[in-house]
């Protein structure tokens, strides 16, 4: 069969993604919009949190003025009153430049005591004085000034004032963030941009990796698949989801693989079968016509020759309408139309009605036929032609496999709610090479080598119909059998 048969004729592929997969992929999206919602969130932060930033940095630059002045400002407190000396002046022309500020002493009346700057006024305006903790600056020549009050500690009262000017590198060598911010306010966009840029990069990354690549690789698979190369395994080396759709999509596979080949299998078998039955028929109708041009020319000399000539006639063509029979049910089993028409009865004229004849016929044959001494009598539904069938192929298989001096025995009983009949022979019995496949359809035993008085002809479809036919019935089919003792098949009706 060529591929593009194959292909028409293929099964439809269908990959569905695993649940933990569908929960993973769910959390990976989620766990990426909430970074980028928290991303998003610390930006407008940062941005409505400038006017904050700048008070920060205010009482940052308060702080470090207060820690830098520190020195001066308790010498002033310890000698304010007597500042005006000039060993004060000096000590204070010390520490001014140790601490890289200018400081002015003013007295509470406004008098400037002390000017490191060499500016010395007469007199200082009080209520030109910066507010006490605070500091102001001048951006341009970046200068900032802070005033404190000067306490004498002796008496703990205020005797005036300090005033200190110092720059802004003096302060903080190093700037905050918020001044980079607002000197370069372009720097934060730039920023963030390079941040998420990166994580979707990232993101990208790793699920091109773990999910795409993987499922781009199984897709190939499916197209190996669609050629009908069912060989190429599907692996993956994690044990993740994942590797999980890759288990189930191998699994698809093997099954795909062992219904394409069953279907082989079964496509070889139907035209053995076709091949078989012509053959059988042709044999049998050769015969009969022969029989029949001989019985024209007057070959028989007697009646009892004729009679002869007819029995053989008869024989085979019982055979062509077994064989026709089987056909006709196999056809009918594939488009699921074998009717089984089960009505309420009693078992006992039922089964002899069936049994009787096919006695006869075996008994004819040279094997003994066994019959209960008694039929049991029960109430169950049943289809009596159909049961006719399997017990009849039943018992022209039981003949297939024994010769002259063996013999057939057909056993009933009541089990629980079961009615069990059973076909038993002294025969070669069945190879256990054959045993798994007896009920399959077309299969003919190809290991069984016995030798037998019946003819082994056969379709291969006898068994298969007697399981459907019993299984109709609601009941069950099995065999036991051992090499060289026999075979014994069983099938159970329900009892009313």
């Amino acid at each position: 069969m060529g591929r593009g048969l194959q292909v028409q004729r293929g099964f439809r592929i269908r990959i569905e993604v695993p649940h933990k997969m569908k929960q993973w992929m769910t959390k990976w999206l989620a766990a990426s919009l909430l970074c980028l919602t928290a991303l998003t969130g610390s930006a407008i932060y940062w941005l409505q949190s400038g006017q904050s930033a700048a008070q920060q940095e205010h009482a940052a630059l308060v702080q470090a003025a207060k820690m830098k002045v520190n020195e001066p400002l308790l010498y002033l407190e310890r000698y304010m009153l007597e500042i005006e000396s000039k060993g004060h002046q000096d000590e204070l022309g010390r520490l001014s430049r140790s601490i890289e500020a200018d400081i002015l002493a003013v007295a509470l009346n406004g008098s400037v005591l002390y000017d490191s700057s060499g500016e010395q006024g007469s007199a200082y305006n009080p209520r030109m004085l910066l507010p006490y903790d605070r500091i102001t600056g001048d951006e341009a020549s970046e200068l900032y000034t802070a005033s404190y009050p000067v306490v004498d500690e002796r008496t703990d009262v205020q005797v005036g004032n300090a005033v200190f000017t110092m720059s802004r590198s003096s302060l903080s060598p190093s700037l905050p963030v918020s001044s980079i911010l607002k000197d370069k306010p372009y720097m934060l966009p730039v920023a963030l941009a390079i941040v998420m840029a990166s994580l979707l990069l990232l993101m990208s990354w790793m699920f091109r990796s773990r999910v795409m690549r993987p499922l781009l690789k199984l897709q190939e698979h499916s197209e190996f698949i669609l050629k009908g190369n069912y060989k190429q395994k599907a692996e993956h080396l994690k044990q993740d989801e994942i590797g999980e759709l890759y288990a189930v999509f191998d699994q698809m596979r093997a099954e795909i693989q062992h219904l394409d080949t069953r279907r082989m299998e079964q496509d070889k078998s139907r035209k053995e079968l076709i091949t078989n039955i012509s053959h059988d028929l042709k044999t049998p109708l050769t015969t009969v016509k022969a029989y029949i041009e001989a019985i024209r020319e007057g070959v028989c000399p007697d009646m009892e020759s004729v009679m002869a000539y007819i029995d053989v006639m008869k024989t085979t063509t019982d055979k062509m309408s077994r064989l026709t029979e089987d056909l006709l049910l196999h056809a009918l089993q594939e488009l699921g139309q074998i009717s089984v028409h089960l009505q309420e009865q009693y078992s006992r004229a039922m089964l002899e009605d069936i049994v009787r004849p096919i006695a006869h016929y075996a008994r004819s044959t040279g094997v003994a036929f066994h019959e209960p001494a008694a039929f049991p009598n029960v109430l169950i539904h049943a289809d009596a032609q159909r049961l006719e069938q399997v017990i009849g192929n039943l018992v022209m298989n039981a003949l297939k496999h024994t010769k002259a001096g063996d013999a057939i025995s057909f056993e009933m009983e009541r089990i629980a709610d079961d009615l069990a009949i059973t076909i038993a022979d002294t025969g070669t019995g069945i190879s256990p090479e054959d045993m798994p496949f007896i009920f399959e359809r077309y299969y003919q035993g190809r290991s069984n080598e016995a030798a037998s008085a019946q003819p082994t002809d056969g379709s291969g479809l006898g068994l298969s119909i007697c399981k459907y036919i019993v299984e109709a019935h609601n009941g069950t089919i099995s065999f036991r059998s051992v090499r060289g003792e026999g075979t014994r098949f069983t099938f159970t009706l329900p009892v009313l």
